[in-house]
This record gives C-alpha cells, sequence and structure tokens, in this order.
C-alpha cells in the first residue's frame, strides 16, 4: 500500500479507463530519485495488467545508454517468440526485430532503415492494440538510448486511434534535459509526480517497521534524514531493526548517523551513474568556494550549458536535509565526492585545478589551496607558489593561514636544499607574528642549513631580540655566526652593519652576564660619540650598550644621559613600535635624572601607536610615560599612568604587561604602598625578567616588614641582592633592596652591617653621581648614623636634590631631616618636616588631565605639560612675586624656581615673565 498516493493512483486510473475506451494515452511520471516514481509506475502495470491489457516493460540503465534500441528491443523481443503476432516487416526485417545490427552513418541506407523501422514498430502496436489494450512502461528515460528514444516519440505523436497506453518516467536530473525526453514529455496526456512523504506519512512508515510503539522524535528524525523518500526511508528503517536502533532503546543519534551515511550512498551512486555530474562536483570539490562556473567548466571539460544542467540535477537529485544549511550541504557533498577519489586521482585533480586557476589569473592563495591537498610536492613551482601565498597571507593579517602554506612546503623539500632553510626562515619570520613558542628553534634550523655565512648572518642577525633573549640555542647561534664572522673590513659596510647587528643580540641576550655589563661602556667609548644618520644596526646597539651601562652604574650618569639622548635624537619615532628603544631607554633616563629627554619623543611614539591601534605600544609607552613621571618624583601621576597601561595592557600577551608592572612596583616601593604591592604581585606566575625578579624579592621584603616579620624580610632584600649583584647590576637608583635591607638591619640592632650597607650603597651613588641616587644614599646613611654627622648627612641629602632630581627623594628627605631634628630638639625641625610631609603629599595626590581638559591645575598649563612643581611657580610667577618670594612661600630654593619658571617659558614657547599670565589664562590677580 503506498502512503500519500491517492491523487496519484486516480490519475493512473484514468488513464487505463481512457485507453480502454479506445484512447491513446501516455502517462508521464516526474521526480526525484528515490520519490517513488517506479512504485507509481509499478502500479500502473499492475491496474492495466487487472484489466486486460497487454503489459510490456523496459528500464533505461548507465550500461546500456550507447546501445542503439536497447530499451526497445526489451519491449518487442517478448513478441518475437509468438510469430503469429507479428506482422511481416514492410521491405527487410528491420533491426530491433531480428536482434542484429544497428542504425547509424556508417550502416548502408541508414535513413531508409531507421524509417522502415519506425513505421513497422507503428505498425505492429496498431496490430496488436486492435485487438487488446497495450501498455508499454518505460522508467527512467534519461538512460533511454537515443534509438529507443527516438521510437518512443514516433509513437508518442501516432496514439490517435489506438488503444496503446505509453508509460514513461522522466527522473529529475540530467537526461531530463534531452531533446527526445522533452519531446515525449510534451505529448502527455496524464502526468502525475511523485513527491517525498509528509512527516505524518513518515511516522506511519516507521510504525510499519519498528510497531505502534515508535516515538514521534524517532520518526521525525527519520524523516529529516531522508526528506520523505519512500525509498530511502525503507532502506533506513531496514538497516536500523538490522542494528536495533529501534526499542527499546530509540537512539536517534545513530539512527541519524546511519542516516548520513545513506545519503553518502546515494550520492556516490548518482557520480556512478552521471558521467556529467560525477566531473562537474569533482572539479567543484577540488576548486576553491565561490569560483565562476567558466572555470569548473574549464577544470571538469565541460560546456557551461553542462555545468548549469550537472547543477540543477544535483539540486534535485541530492538536497540538502532538513537540519542542513546550505553552507553545510555544500561541505558534505565537497566530502563525500573527495573520499570517493583515490589518492593518486585527488592529487591529479588538485594540481590542475591549481594550474587552471593560475591560468585564471586567480590570487596566490588561491592557486596555492588546491596544493595543500597534494599527496607529495615535486615541482618547484608548487613550492614556489605555496610561498607567495604564505607572504599573501601574512599582507592581510592571516599568519596562521601563511604557517600552513609554509608548513606543507617544507614537508616535500629536501634536507639538503637551500630552499629548505629560506622556507624555515620565512616560518620562523610567520610564526613571530603568533608569538609561537617554536620560531626561534625554526631560525636555528634556517641558519644552519644556509651553505653562505653571509646569508646565515643576514638570517641570524634579523631574529627579533625577544628571541634571543628567551631561547639560550638562538643566543648561542648569534654568538657563534657573530665570531664567525669576525670583524669585517671597514670598507665592508654590509659586513659592518651585520656585525653589529648580532653584536646588538649577543648582548641583548647577555644583559645579565657581568662580563658584558662591564664591557659596555668601554665599548661605547669605542663607538665613539654617534654622527648623524647612523644606521639603525649602530642604533640598535648604542641602545643596548647605553641600557647595560646604566644598569653597571660603572661611569658617571652625565656621560650615559648624553648617550642616551643622541640615540633617541637619531631614532624616528614609529620605530618605537618594533625597537628597543622604548623598552631599554625609559629606564635609563630614570635613572639618571633626565626624563624631560623622551617627552617630546614618546608623545610622537603614542601618535603612531594610535594611529595604527595597536594597545600593547600604547601600554607600553603609558607606562614609560609614568616612568618618566616618577623620576620627577610626581608619584601620584606615575600611579595614574600605570593603571591607564594595565587597563591598555588587558587581553594582550604578558610580555606587554612587564612595564605597567615594573612601574607601579616602582611606585609601591617608593611609597609604602602594602594595597599597590599585592597587586603588583597578584598575578602567581614566576617571574623571569630579571628586573621583574628582583621587584617581586624587593616588594615581598617590603610586605614582610609590615607584618613585623624582619628577618625574613631581611632575606627577600638580601636575596634581591645577590641575584643583581651576580649579573653586575649594581646601579644605585634600582638598588631599592639595598636601602631597605640596610634600614631593616638598623631597625634590628645590626648598626655595623647596616652601617656597611648604607656606604656600599653610597660608594656605588658617588661613582654613578646623578642628584635622586646620591641623596637617597646619603638619607640612608644620615639614618644609621647617629648624632651630628647622621644630621649633616640628612642636611646634605636635602642640598643635593633641591635643585634637581626627583621631587619625592627631596619630600623623603626633608622628612627624615625634620623627624632627626625633632628628636634633637631642634626648633625647626617641626617646619622641615611638615614640609617634607606636606611636599609628599602633594607629589602623591596630584591631579592627571582627565582627557576633558578640566583638572585642579589650570587647563592651559596641563595642556602645554608643565608639571605639578611648574605650575605652582607659574601660577605665583603670574600673580606678581618675585623669585625669592616664590621660594620662601614654596619653601624651596632659589635655584629651584629659577629652573621651573625657564621650563615653563619653553613650554609655553614665550620669552618671560610678562607672558605668563596670558598663557596661563590667568588675569594677574589670581
Amino acid at each position: 500500500m503506498l502512503l500519500e498516493r491517492e491523487k496519484e493512483l486516480a490519475v493512473l486510473d484514468e488513464a487505463v479507463a481512457h485507453v480502454q475506451s479506445g484512447t491513446g494515452v501516455l502517462v508521464l511520471v516526474e521526480g526525484g530519485a528515490g520519490t517513488g516514481t517506479t512504485a507509481l509506475l509499478n502500479q500502473l502495470a499492475d491496474r492495466a495488467t487487472t484489466a486486460g491489457a497487454l503489459v510490456l516493460r523496459s528500464t533505461g540503465t548507465p550500461g546500456e545508454r550507447t546501445v542503439s534500441f536497447g530499451v526497445l528491443r526489451h519491449l518487442v523481443l517478448p513478441l518475437v517468440a509468438e510469430r503469429d503476432l507479428l506482422a511481416p516487416p514492410p521491405a527487410a526485417a528491420p533491426p530491433v526485430a531480428t536482434g542484429t545490427g544497428h542504425w547509424g552513418p556508417g550502416v548502408e541506407s541508414g535513413a531508409a532503415v531507421r524509417a522502415d523501422t519506425l513505421h513497422w514498430l507503428h505498425i505492429l502496436f496498431a496490430g496488436l492494440s486492435a485487438e487488446r489494450t497495450v501498455v508499454l512502461a518505460v522508467d527512467d528515460l534519461g538512460w533511454v538510448d537515443d534509438a529507443s528514444l527516438e521510437a518512443l516519440a514516433h509513437l508518442a505523436a501516432r496514439l490517435d486511434g489506438l488503444r496503446l497506453l505509453l508509460a514513461v518516467v522522466r527522473k529529475d536530473g540530467l537526461g531530463a534535459r534531452s531533446p527526445l525526453v522533452s519531446e515525449i514529455a510534451a505529448a502527455a496526456t496524464h502526468r502525475v509526480r511523485a513527491r517525498g512523504l509528509s512527516r505524518r506519512a513518515t511516522a506511519k512508515l516507521a510504525a510499519r517497521h519498528f510497531g505502534p510503539g515508535c516515538p514521534h522524535e524517532f520518526g521525525r528524525t527519520c524523516h529529516d534524514v531522508t526528506g520523505g523518500r519512500p525509498k530511502d526511508l525503507r532502506a533506513l528503517c531496514g538497516r536500523a531493526r538490522l542494528r536495533r536502533l529501534g526499542a527499546p532503546h530509540w537512539d536517534t543519534q545513530r539512527l541519524r548517523a546511519l542516516g548520513e551515511s545513506l545519503r553518502r550512498e546515494r550520492l556516490l551512486s548518482l557520480l556512478r551513474r552521471e558521467p556529467v555530474l560525477d566531473a562537474f562536483l569533482k572539479a567543484m570539490a577540488v576548486l576553491p568556494d565561490h569560483v565562476g562556473d567558466d572555470l569548473v567548466a574549464r577544470l571538469a571539460g565541460l560546456s557551461p550549458v553542462q555545468c548549469e544542467q550537472a547543477r540543477e540535477a544535483l539540486a534535485h537529485a541530492w538536497p540538502p536535509a532538513d537540519v542542513q544549511g546550505e553552507a553545510a550541504h555544500t561541505r558534505a557533498t565537497r566530502a563525500v565526492v573527495l573520499q570517493a577519489m583515490g589518492d593518486e586521482e585527488s592529487s591529479r585533480r588538485h594540481r590542475e585545478a591549481s594550474a587552471v586557476l593560475d591560468a585564471f589569473g586567480a590570487g596566490p592563495e588561491e592557486v596555492a589551496l588546491p596544493l595543500l591537498h597534494v599527496d607529495r610536492l615535486g615541482d618547484p613551482w608548487e613550492i614556489h607558489q605555496l610561498r607567495a601565498a604564505a607572504a599573501a597571507a601574512r599582507r592581510r593579517g592571516a599568519p596562521e593561514t601563511a604557517v600552513r602554506y609554509l608548513s606543507r612546503a617544507l614537508v616535500d623539500v629536501s634536507a639538503a636544499s637551500h630552499v629548505r632553510a629560506e622556507l624555515l626562515y620565512e616560518l620562523g619570520v610567520t610564526e613571530l607574528d603568533l608569538r609561537s613558542p617554536v620560531a626561534g628553534r625554526h631560525f636555528v634550523q634556517a641558519a644552519r642549513l644556509m651553505p653562505r655565512l653571509r646569508r646565515r648572518a643576514e638570517v641570524v642577525s634579523s631574529t627579533p631580540m625577544d628571541i634571543v633573549r628567551s631561547d639560550p640555542e638562538v643566543a648561542a647561534l648569534v654568538r657563534e655566526t657573530a665570531a664567525r664572522l669576525g670583524t669585517p673590513r671597514e670598507a665592508d659596510r654590509q659586513g659592518g652593519y651585520l656585525a653589529m647587528r648580532l653584536e646588538a643580540r649577543a648582548r641583548y641576550a647577555g644583559l645579565e652576564d657581568p662580563g658584558l655589563v662591564t664591557s659596555a661602556a668601554r665599548r661605547l667609548r669605542e663607538l665613539g660619540e654617534q654622527h648623524c644618520g647612523a644606521s639603525s644596526a649602530e642604533r640598535e646597539l648604542r641602545t643596548v650598550l647605553v641600557f647595560t651601562a646604566a644598569m653597571g652604574g660603572q661611569t658617571d650618569h652625565g656621560t650615559v644621559a648624553g648617550m642616551a639622548r643622541q640615540v633617541l635624537e637619531e631614532e624616528p619615532t614609529h620605530t618605537a613600535l618594533s625597537g628597543l628603544v622604548l623598552e631599554l631607554l625609559p629606564p635609563v633616563l630614570y635613572c639618571t635624572d633626565s626624563p624631560h629627554i623622551a617627552a617630546s619623543w614618546l608623545d610622537a611614539a603614542h601618535l603612531h601607536a594610535a594611529q595604527e591601534g595597536n594597545r600593547a605600544m600604547l601600554s607600553r609607552i603609558e607606562a614609560m610615560r609614568g616612568l618618566t613621571q616618577a623620576a620627577r618624583g610626581e608619584v601620584g601621576l606615575a600611579r595614574e599612568h600605570g593603571g591607564r597601561a594595565l587597563a591598555l595592557g588587558e587581553g594582550t600577551a604578558t610580555g606587554d604587561r612587564v612595564h605597567a608592572t615594573l612601574l607601579l612596583g616602582f611606585v609601591a616601593l617608593e611609597l609604602g604602598d602594602g594595597e599597590l604591592a599585592g597587586q603588583v604581585l597578584d598575578p602567581a606566575e614566576p617571574p623571569t625578567d630579571l628586573r621583574l625578579f628582583t621587584l617581586h624579592g624587593a616588594l615581598n621584603g617590603m610586605l614582610a616588614e609590615a607584618r613585623g616579620d624582619l628577618p625574613v624580610a631581611l632575606a627577600h632584600y638580601l636575596d634581591c641582592g645577590r641575584v643583581m649583584e651576580r649579573a653586575g647590576w649594581v646601579n644605585p637608583a634600582f638598588a631599592h633592596w639595598q636601602v631597605r635591607a640596610a634600614l631593616v638591619q638598623h631597625r634590628m640592632g645590626r648598626s655595623a652591617q647596616a652601617l656597611a650597607v648604607a656606604r656600599t650603597h653610597h660608594e656605588h651613588a658617588l661613582r654613578w653621581g646623578a642628584p635622586t641616587a646620591l641623596s637617597r644614599s646619603l638619607r640612608l646613611l644620615g639614618v644609621v648614623t647617629d648624632g651630628a654627622p647622621g644630621v649633616a648627612l640628612l642636611r646634605q641629602a636635602v642640598d643635593t636634590v633641591k635643585t634637581q632630581g626627583s621631587r619625592l627623594e627631596l619630600a623623603h628627605a626633608l622628612t627624615e631631616l625634620g623627624r632627626r631634628l625633632q628628636r634633637e630638639s631642634v626648633p625647626e625641625g617641626n617646619r622641615v618636616f611638615r614640609r617634607g610631609r606636606r611636599m609628599a603629599a602633594e607629589l602623591l595626590d596630584a591631579p592627571a588631565d582627565t582627557g576633558h581638559g578640566t583638572t585642579a591645575r589650570p587647563a592651559r598649563a596641563v595642556a602645554a605639560g608643565l608639571t605639578p612643581a611648574e605650575t605652582r611657580v607659574a601660577e605665583h610667577a603670574a600673580r606678581g612675586l618675585s623669585n625669592r618670594e616664590i621660594a620662601a612661600e614654596l619653601e624651596t630654593s632659589l635655584r629651584a624656581v629659577e629652573r621651573h619658571l625657564t621650563s615653563s617659558y619653553r613650554k609655553f614657547s614665550i620669552t618671560g615673565r610678562e607672558q605668563l599670565a596670558e598663557a596661563m589664562g590667568m588675569d594677574g590677580t589670581r
């Protein structure tokens, strides 16, 4: 019993009744594969047989598509045995009656034989139908041979007056577009279309197989994976019963998987039956998505019309499942087709696809994409295409794709080939964009395969600094290559360039090597004064040397500051986004008390980073701006810069947040802020950077002090000291551990040890000479020295930093001096103490620009970049106070007032005091 076929069966009954009345009928049964077209044709044949008709059947098959009259023979030959039913041929026995021969251009009198045959067939069926009704049932016109189609079309045009019912099936597909098939279909008197069953009918069919207890979800899954096609439903239910997917478990998940496998089988069967569709889909499978039909036609060897027919046939025969979208359906189709091809055919077709794409002018990535699926690359052209595709992928910001292209190319390139070395180098460069940890290994492999030393030096010297420092194998390769290259001749500019780049990397990798730290200042002297137009390699080397010399603290701070200024004057600001200057020079300027040198350079670098939207670099620049504020002692502003730097660095790599962490750690140490120290230490990741390691140690010591655990605090500080001294980093500006260790020892009653540490710190500060570091060392000596000598040292500390250096250090020195004078009952002690505390509070609470031009300081002062101290002096001067009066009111030195005013004039671009009120936006009486 057929489900939901009542209307179709009524049409078939009507056709049988018409033909019984003596009227010729042509019934056309249409539908997609598996929808039940054959079942309807069988129903028609059964009804006609029941009514007493003579039913003759035949079916078109792919294997007999080229056999002339193959289908018609199946219809006629059963009658040959009944010789009395056959009328004599009009001339000679035609091929269809004798079963021999064929017609065609090579047969003598072919046209005459064809005409005789068609006439003979008409006479034959006219005679038969005169006695009883004759039914000719032909399944699948799409696979009927052309000669049989012509014969059927001849009969279809001559049905009048015959009791002949011609029933044919036209399935949706490529054959449906044949002119002869269309001619037969146009003569149809009755049409029926087989369609998939509804969900309700599908549930009934499932219940027949699995019993009345079949759940609704199980039946719905059957419909989803088959589209309601009866043939597929019967196959699915049969296999599901064999696998016991029904009661009692009703495994819908496995049922869905089984349905997908049946769908794949149907598509594979379709490919075997339809050569045009097979060629079309295989071309589609190996070409990139969204290519035009002209490319598909070229690769498949089809015409555009055939491609369009194949696309329509696929839509009819392989529609998406109910749960599939178009994209998922396309991927599933491609996967089935690719699976149907063997490795050899797949590789051949993918190679052909790449060649066709290249011939049509496709982009590098489109050309290379099919090559990813070739079993073995042997043609240099293929390797070239993959390299070009990788370069294109990097340009569009897709390094992951570029790595995929290069990795595929490497698989089949000989280890001895120089091409492999270049591929490894390109792969390493690309992996840097992904911050991949294997980039360094690929740089090493590439360099070792380079046949020429100069090329190896080029590769190694281009290795990024962070890779050199983090990967010991890369660092060793740098040193080895530098040693082999030696010192090039003076005329060899390229060799000199490479040598400097290699030396810069070797020294950067050895920032913690005391030998390299000690030799940095001497090497700077050998290089001499930097000349205008120095190469990037020289600037790179000088940057590393300046930083190393500063950390060593063995050279006068003024000399190091001058060298840092030279580097900044020559370094383009846009290189801050990738160079060393942004990382290494701000700490140098911090410890040399010359942060103003970098102010304009940092502003320009910030502009470049903002234009590129580089949040990681904006975070670094913000942190370095904060470091310059910390160098001035403006810790409130520095802390705000640090907070913004952390916010900008949110979601970036850990290395990009180091600078903000260092800044906030310095601020926490300067202020003794335990809460801020806890925030800095919160990420429990062990630090690998020496600066971070010592910072963490000092902060842990400070927190231990706050808990009252002085032995633990001292252990932290001394541990920091051992690590710093082992690396040769003895600059007093960064020796917070030394200051705090001496103070803890002093509190523990170890006066001799405290005094020894303080004197060592003072010796380093004297050698370095920076006012802030020197004042701090004098303050430390004053604290651990009793009596009048201690007071004298504290007064000297105040005088040292009164006119230059960190304002916060001056506040600390004043506070300690005031505290000592109070203990000594000196009258000025209270005033000095209050001044120091007030200054520290002002520096801590100094308001920052909110970004909207409104602050506690005048907006014009903020816009011009005046510091809080400069603003206070400028405001007093704008009100008409003399320099001496300003110094007395602000309790500062006359020289400091002059310095602040000079700086204010420069920032406002004015020449003197008379223009100051207007520049500040004041009326002079404020």
